[in-house]
């Protein structure tokens, strides 16, 4: 936070009395730094993720929180090809203002050294909180796991009963969707439901469901 506070102060691009607020500022500020959110809470991932609506059993929420983890670790991989990436410009930079000889050269590297340090902290701290979130998808799927009733190996075992719970969830908001959007609902439900009368997993379906539901079911 220092080195940020006089970052700012050096480019003189605030008058006093805002550099006076801004260090009143300084502890809340890094407390700002320290604990502001950064990706998604324990809480976000429950609730507005693996929302009821969506994700309608503990296989489908369970598959789901692994594509999460899937792209969240993917985008921590190629993360830490641009923080390496980052530390080699740093690195040349400094070799270049060692053998700069104007100064002006040498304070616009200097700048643009400070400003690819601030850029590696940032990316620290991004890659920190990527781990927690990778670490909260991991202990969701263990909390899920016991009530599962598929394969944790192949996807598709799951998807019939899933994602015919989810349209039947999606049936109440059906008056308010557009022409194209109820003909997809319906066709994807009614065929939904075949499918899970040949299959013979229609009473998963209507385990739960209103008796409005049921009698669509039957």
């Amino acid at each position: 936070m220092n080195s940020s506070f006089n970052i700012i102060k050096q480019s003189n691009i605030l008058k006093k009395n805002d550099f006076k607020t801004l260090y009143n500022l300084e502890d809340e500020l890094q407390d700002v730094f320290l604990h502001s959110q950064i990706f998604r809470t324990k809480t976000e991932m429950e609730i507005s993720v693996l929302n009821d609506i969506k994700h309608p059993t503990a296989d489908s929420k369970y598959w789901q929180a692994m594509r999460e983890q899937s792209v969240m670790f993917n985008e921590l991989v190629m993360l830490s090809y641009e923080y390496r990436k980052n530390k080699v410009e740093i690195e040349k930079l400094k070799r270049q203002l060692n053998n700069e000889k104007d100064d002006l050269e040498k304070e616009l590297i200097q700048i643009e050294i400070e400003k690819k340090q601030y850029i590696s902290l940032n990316q620290e701290r991004n890659a920190k909180d990527r781990i927690r979130e990778l670490n909260e998808w991991h202990n969701i799927k263990i909390k899920l796991t016991p009530d599962m009733k598929y394969s944790r190996t192949d996807v598709n075992e799951h998807q019939l009963v899933s994602y015919t719970k989810k349209w039947i969830n999606q049936l109440p908001g059906l008056e308010y969707g557009s022409p194209s959007e109820k003909a997809n609902l319906i066709g994807q439900l009614d065929k939904g439901i075949k499918m899970c009368k040949e299959r013979g997993c229609i009473k998963e379906i209507k385990n739960g469901e209103n008796e409005n539901i049921k009698k669509l079911l039957d």
